[in-house]
């Protein structure tokens, strides 16, 4: 029975992570420039076709520039990040039996906190066009993520693995794309 109540909410929690994830209907077709930007950015990610397809997704016009495709990243990454502390906290601690996961599960959740608390300053900072604090921002947020990485055992297949994904692929991307940012404002490393 635990089992069983164990493999139901696995496979709700992954079937509405997915269709979380999904790109809006709004996808716009980018002009070259755009997606030579977008392209640049998501053939350095874990993934070049959903980077692409979130970021297309996310964007209003098919002409964008660099500020705008960061902006629109950290916004997505930060979504992701808060959604993830919202399922762990919600759905998963409450509902798993197994302590190793229980574990992780807590972990994640402090480490996502953090995320979140970095993306919103990574967010405010663009907003200040400061750049370099940005990226530092960015660049903590994703060492927290790591710590979810370096946590989760892969081969096992829980909900956090496709949740954690997302939170990762989009925050890695809004990390690229405000390196890009960075140095194209910043004589000094970002």
């Amino acid at each position: 029975m635990a089992l069983n109540m164990n493999t139901n909410l696995i496979i709700t929690t992954l079937v509405t992570i997915l269709i979380s994830h999904l790109p809006s209907s709004s996808t716009v077709d980018p002009e070259r420039p755009t997606k030579s930007v977008i392209d640049i950015i998501c053939s350095q990610t874990v993934n070049f076709n959903e980077c692409e397809s979130i970021v297309t997704s996310q964007l209003d016009s098919s002409h964008t520039d660099i500020e705008t495709i960061t902006k629109v990243t950290t916004k997505r990454a930060l979504t992701y990040a808060m959604e993830t502390v919202s399922h762990i906290q919600d759905y998963l601690l409450p509902n798993t039996t197994d302590s190793r996961d229980k574990a992780v599960f807590s972990a994640c959740k402090i480490a996502y906190n953090a995320v979140v608390s970095r993306l919103q300053s990574a967010y405010a900072s663009m907003y200040e066009r400061d750049y370099v604090a940005m990226k530092a921002q960015q660049k903590q947020a994703l060492r927290y993520i790591e710590v979810c990485v370096k946590r989760t055992n892969f081969f096992r297949r829980t909900p956090f693995v496709a949740a954690n994904y997302y939170a990762r692929l989009m925050a890695m991307t809004a990390s690229i794309s405000g390196q890009i940012l960075c140095s194209s404002y910043n004589r000094d490393p970002c």
